[in-house]
């Protein structure tokens, strides 16, 4: 060869540092770039929700007198059942309920369907003397304190999770 002449042969070993730094530079824009999108379906969810228009049972505890700042300070609170539905629902003595199945015939199985073994928020046995509030849709009883502090929080049975409420009747 010459003195002035190039050298066209390659080496063994490729030069793989410019490919790993490329690569590892694509990562970063990559992870960058899922970071902004996931920053700003952020913020626009956050802009949507408070444009919408809000539940009527939604209360304030904010103090301030500013209306643009008090709408970002809003607690939302479940809706549940009001005192007097709640006083609709018939209650029993557990021990009459149970002479009550026992007299029935064909009543081997109908104890267990309605749940009469223990109360399900509380998971205790019922006693005789126990106060149970049955349920008129789904027929499921509880204890009353039990049930109610539940019905009040929660609109639906705790076990079948449906409405106690009666559904209207369909005219068709």
């Amino acid at each position: 060869m010459d003195a002035g002449e190039p050298s066209y042969t390659t080496s063994d070993t490729p030069n793989t540092e410019g490919g790993f730094t490329y690569g590892l530079g694509f990562v970063f824009v990559v992870l960058f770039l899922l970071i902004i999108l996931s920053y700003a379906s952020y913020i626009y969810n956050r802009s949507r929700r408070s444009q919408s228009q809000l539940p009527p049972m939604i209360t304030s505890f904010d103090t301030t007198t500013d209306s643009d700042y008090d709408e970002y300070h809003f607690i939302r609170l479940s809706q549940g059942l009001d005192e007097y539905v709640l006083a609709t629902f018939p209650t029993f003595l557990y021990s009459e309920v149970v002479m009550l199945l026992n007299g029935e015939t064909n009543t081997s199985n109908h104890a267990d369907d309605c749940g009469s073994a223990g109360c399900s928020v509380c998971l205790e046995d019922y006693k005789p003397a126990d106060v149970i509030r049955l349920l008129p849709e789904c027929g499921h009883m509880f204890h009353v304190s039990c049930v109610d502090t539940w019905l009040r929080v929660h609109p639906t049975c705790p076990v079948c999770r449906n409405s106690p409420l009666p559904t209207p009747m369909d005219l068709t």
